[in-house]
This record gives C-alpha cells, structure tokens and sequence, in this order.
C-alpha cells in the first residue's frame, strides 16, 4: 500500500502545473500581505508619502496607546484631539491639526465609530460614556440578529456571549492579526482554486490514456489503487493549503510581527460577538482554510471520477468558486443563505466563518466554524465510499 501510496503521489506532484500555479500562488499572497506597504500615498493626486511611511507614523501611534484601556479618560482624550480639526476641511486629515492632534488617537477613534455606529459630527457631540458606548453596540448587534433572522435561542446564545466580552476594552497593538484576518479570504479562494486545478484529472488521466485496463489486470486494481489515489490526493490538497497558511503567517511575522495575540477580537472585527481573542479567531479562520482545502480535494476527486472528465470537473469546480461572488442568497430564506455560506469559497471569508447564524442541537448552540469541519468530514467521507464504489464498477464494466 505505501508503494502505490507514494507512486500516486508522485504522479500528482511531478506535474508542472502544480508547481507553476503554488508559485503564483505565493506571490499573490505575498503580495496581499505586503500590499499595505507597497506604494504611494495619494490625496487628490498629490504625493503625501509612501505608504510604508505612513505605516510607520500609525504604528509608532497604535504601539503607543498598548495596554490602555478604552475607558471615558482615554475616550475623552480622543474626542478632545478631534475637536480641534477642522472636520468641515476638504481633506481634513492632511491639515496640521488632524496630523499633530488626532492621528495619534486614530486608532481608538476608528474602533469607536465602527463599534458605535457614529458620524463625525456625532463623535464629536457625543456625551463620552463607556455604558453608552457598551449599549450602542449591543443595540447594533440585536438589530444585526434581527437582519439574520435569528431564533430567540440564538439571540439569547449571543446575548450570553456578548457578556463574557471584557468592558471595557483593553487596546493592543495587533496589526499583523489584522492584516492576517484579512487576508484569510485571499489565501482561502486561491487554496480551493489549486486544489481543484490539481486534483481534477486525478482518475480521468487513466481512462483518457487506457491505462486503466493495466491496473486492473493488478490484484490491487479494484480496491487499493482507489484509495492509494485518494489519499495522495487528499495528502496534496493538505500539504498546498498548509504551505499557503505558513507562507501567510510568514511574510506578516516578517512585515508587522505577531504581537497583541490576546487583543479583544472585536478591535480587528467589530461585528462579532465572540467572547474571543484577536489571535484564536485568526488561528481559527485559518484551521477552516485547511479543512475547505482538503473537503474541495475530496469532493473534485469525486467529480473528476463521476464524469470520467478533467475538464468538466474543472469548470463545476471554478463555477462553485466563482458562484458566490456573484450570486448572494436574501437573508430571509434563511436555510439556504446559511448552507450557501459553508460553501469551501465562501466560509474562508470572515464574514461567514464567524457568522451569527448557528446551528442548534440538542439544546447546544454550534457556530458555523465548529459546525462546518464536521459537517465537511461527514461529506467528505461519504464521497469517497461513493467514489470507490463508481470506481470498482466503472473497472469492471465501464468498457
């Protein structure tokens, strides 16, 4: 078995297109994670900086606020530094004031404007409260609920979650898990992309060639072969994703670093209510891209097999990738915007990893990063057994 194991193997990874499509691959993630840096700063067609130094400035700021917590001084502090720029300016943040006054501030002022849901001109004649603040953002979370058509289970669920948030929040410096969250979408969409481009002519190539005649004149035709092919290709689905997650963790540990792990995940992410850190939703979102990598090898390997064509399982494959760009399901039928979400192109994007919309079982409440590597493996192994039952017959009558 190890010898038919690694000989499939073998004929996955010796093909050009492989290696050609990693390689792109790579650079675009390297890419999308140093793209903040890359360039220059434009305001209405005049160079400010670049973009790297303007990097700088905010960092040096945000490392400054560490380990303070966003309690009414520091809130007031913020609200005091904004009110002496000229807001009504056409580009205010390039007036003296903004740059000596609120940019050092601009990082809590951002989080407050997405928590809260303020204006400008209402940051400004806001009454600085913690508890109010605390209130504006339950407020916009059960009106979020509300758009998702929760149960009141659910609802309740969140509730519960929202209390084990810490109030108030503490700042960290976290950039790298920001930019990482980010980027997860990115390196997710281009795993499911080279897992299928790879994988789609797996079984066909042989029957295309007839060379799956010799493998079944072999005592191990009908049952070995099958799943010495299918673990080499679930193997390489891995091993493709892993490399692009390293190479992701990599390139932001080199440009930002990974301080701030236990930075309050509502900082980088203000819509969820997940009582949990910066740096596990990170690792989180990212265990889902290697489960989307291996549940698309499985299920191309079995397209690829049904069809007995590289080509069409190709097309279904990039289809179901292209698809939920394009197309978004109402929130109000509820069932399928939710089974839409799980799609392996889709739950890689923050959005749907930490979606409120759960699955209730039970009496427990699953959210969808717990329910889908479950729901993946379920499916996962059902399209091998069926697979190799398509394989077994296909060998002995598909002539």
């Amino acid at each position: 078995m190890g010898t038919l194991f690694f000989y499939e193997l073998k004929k996955i990874v010796n093909r050009k297109i492989m290696w050609i499509g990693m390689l792109i691959s790579i650079l675009l993630i390297l890419f999308t994670v140093g793209s903040p840096l890359v360039g220059d700063y434009f305001v209405n067609g005049e160079r400010i900086g670049s973009n790297y130094e303007m990097f700088q400035i905010d960092a040096a700021y945000q490392k400054a606020l560490d380990g303070k917590v966003i309690d009414e001084a520091l809130l007031l502090e913020m609200q005091e530094a904004y009110s002496k720029v000229p807001l009504d300016a056409e580009q205010y943040s390039l007036t003296e004031e903004y740059q000596k006054y609120a940019r050092p501030y601009s990082a809590i002022y951002n989080y407050v404007r997405q928590v809260a849901d303020l204006s400008g001109m209402e940051m400004l004649n806001w009454v600085v409260s913690t508890e109010d603040l605390h209130a504006r953002r339950l407020a916009n979370q059960e009106t979020r609920w509300e758009e998702y058509l929760l149960s009141d289970v659910e609802k309740e669920f969140w509730r519960e979650q929202e209390t084990q948030i810490e109030n108030p929040v503490v700042y960290r410096y976290g950039e790298g898990y920001y930019i990482l969250f980010s980027a997860a979408y990115t390196v997710g969409l281009l795993t499911v992309f080279m897992v299928s481009v790879c994988l789609a002519g797996v079984f066909p190539e042989e029957h295309v060639r007839k060379t799956d005649q010799m493998i079944l004149s072999s005592k191990y035709g009908r049952k070995d072969v099958f799943w010495a092919k299918f673990a080499a290709g679930v193997l390489v689905a891995f091993f493709m994703a892993l490399v692009f997650v390293v190479i992701a963790f990599v390139m932001t540990l080199i440009l930002y670093g990974l301080d701030g792990f236990d930075m309050a995940f509502q900082i980088i992410y203000a819509g969820s209510s997940c009582p949990i850190s910066a740096g596990e939703a990170v690792l989180i979102i990212y265990a889902i891209v290697l489960c989307a990598g291996v549940f698309t090898g499985a299920i191309v390997m079995m397209l690829s097999e049904v069809l007995h064509s590289s080509v069409g399982t190709l097309a279904i494959a990039i289809g179901m990738i292209i698809l939920p760009m394009m197309v978004t399901i109402p929130d109000e039928y509820r069932l399928l915007a939710q089974l839409w979400s799980y799609l392996p192109s889709d739950i890689v994007a923050g959005w749907s990893c930490f979606s409120p919309r759960t699955v209730v079982m039970f009496g427990t409440v699953f959210q969808a990063w717990q329910v889908v590597p479950v729901l993946y493996t379920v499916i996962g192994t059902i399209a091998a057994v069926a697979t190799k039952r398509v394989f077994v017959k296909y060998q002995v009558s598909g002539r």
